[in-house]
């Protein structure tokens, strides 16, 4: 059962703002996550709770993407604390939890859990050009292609679709690691 719920679904639920306020005090049976998102429950977040608030927060076109799209399809891969979101050119939001990046290049969609996650592909990419060490991005590539997730020819030619920007480690480590 998902427990996240936007303020405004709770509104039309037929909660007022001062109820929806009331249960998410301190001793309430629940907790605002994210402005706008409550958790509906008194236990601390999950990782999934968090990924499902991120989604609400970010609205109905956003996708996770990174190490968490890449986990949740099978990668072992360490999270990091913030969670990576694709969103659309015209997305406004921000959160110090959240990074957003914004693509007029939507990506394929995996469905996993409730969650919209990226292509492994994309997220591979999306995840290996922030990295800055040249042993993670190896490790990046090496942990996606062994858990089957894409192979490199996926990997290939999701860079050739993809920005330049920020890509040179990772095409340098694919073309060392599986040259075409």
């Amino acid at each position: 059962m998902a427990h996240i719920a936007t303020t405004t679904d709770l509104r039309k639920s037929g909660l007022s703002p001062r109820e929806i306020q009331r249960h998410c005090t301190p001793l309430g049976p629940w907790q605002q996550v994210l402005p706008g998102v409550v958790l509906q429950k008194p236990s601390p977040p999950t990782r999934l709770d968090r990924l499902r608030a991120v989604l609400s927060f970010a609205g109905p076109d956003s996708v996770i993407t990174g190490a968490d799209a890449l986990t949740r399809q099978g990668a072992a891969l360490a999270l990091p604390r913030h969670i990576h979101v694709l969103a659309g050119k015209n997305m406004r939001r921000a959160h110090p939890s959240i990074l957003f990046e914004r693509t007029n290049r939507p990506p394929g969609v995996v469905e996993r859990d409730g969650l919209r996650l990226a292509s492994p592909a994309r997220a591979t990419v999306d995840m290996a050009r922030r990295e800055a060490n040249p042993r993670a991005v190896v490790e990046i590539l090496d942990a996606v292609v062994e858990a089957g997730l894409c192979s490199a020819g996926d990997l290939h030619a999701e860079l050739k679709r993809s920005s330049r920007r920020g890509t040179a480690l990772v095409r340098q480590a694919l073309r060392h690691l599986y040259p075409t």
